[in-house]
């Protein structure tokens, strides 16, 4: 072979062995098996729907990984916790896009954010004041989903010893009765029955008046003077737009809304959905990542 004819081989040779070198490295697969929760449940369907939410959606324990990378070991406990309830929830048939909404909301801005610091110094409360967990309650009394939360809510501190649930008030623009029966409640506590009129206020949602909050305070066996005047306090109504604007500042955009020791919960409202909160909590100190 001519050098000439040599030469220009060997610079096709070069050439071809750079372009190899420079070329991107294609990206590994994303996983489509995951170790650390037990899939046995879903049909394919519902395996492709976790695969899709597990590959999308960021490590809980804050590792430069996804859901699906954290669920290759046991490592990141509150993955594999999550993990296993996302298969529970497809395995009842909920929609797939609904609970990948609300994955998404919980791994932006729930379970790994920063905890806020709410004013809780004489909301009224239930459980114990030395609690390992509190709970923080934004509501609206003209709100049915808060009214259906509750029972789920007095379960959870029945069956959570550890567990404080806080109540503040976020009365809604367009419901015209939430910040009067917000006051009323208020005022029934400064006679101790907070939570009394809590409950009489919302099984009668519909149908609020001062009248009827008026009767309610006789019911419940109030000094009924006494509360119509705090009924009308400028201090409980600056209280209860204080606590309003609180939670305008922590971003947050319905009711009910919920901070779990100062994170925002947006999973389910249902007792497996705040007992499996409470179990990604415990985990923090104990995981690591993959």
């Amino acid at each position: 072979m001519p050098f000439a004819d040599r030469a220009v081989v060997v610079t096709m040779s070069v050439l071809v062995a750079a372009a190899a070198s420079a070329a991107p490295t294609a990206a590994p697969a994303p996983p489509s098996s995951f170790p650390a929760v037990d899939l046995g449940k879903l049909d394919d369907a519902g395996k492709q729907a976790f695969a899709a939410i597990a590959n999308e959606e960021a490590c809980p324990c804050a590792c430069p990984a996804t859901l699906g990378a954290c669920l290759q070991n046991d490592k990141c406990k509150p993955a594999k916790l999550l993990g296993a309830w996302m298969v529970d929830v497809l395995a009842d048939g909920v929609e797939p896009k609904l609970l990948h909404e609300a994955i998404t909301r919980e791994l932006t801005s729930g379970f790994p954010s920063a905890p806020r610091t709410p004013d809780l110094k004489g909301f009224a409360s239930k459980g114990s004041n030395a609690a390992s967990v509190t709970i923080v309650e934004y509501a609206d009394f003209e709100c049915m989903h808060c009214r259906a939360v509750g029972p789920v809510v007095s379960e959870l501190i029945k069956s959570h010893p550890e567990v404080r649930v806080v109540f503040k008030h976020y009365p809604l623009q367009f419901h015209a009765m939430a910040r009067r029966a917000a006051a009323a409640t208020e005022a029934a506590g400064r006679q101790g029955k907070f939570w009394q009129m809590h409950d009489a206020v919302f099984s009668t949602q519909d149908l609020l008046s001062d009248e009827l909050l008026i009767g309610h305070a006789t019911a419940l066996g109030l000094d009924v003077a006494r509360f119509k005047g705090d009924l009308d306090d400028p201090e409980i109504a600056k209280r209860i737009e204080a606590s309003r604007a609180e939670a305008l500042s922590f971003g947050i955009d319905s009711t009910p809304s919920f901070l779990v020791n100062g994170r925002p919960y947006h999973l389910a409202r249902s007792l497996d959905g705040f007992e499996l909160r409470l179990e990604m909590e415990r985990a923090r100190a104990t995981s690591s990542c993959p």
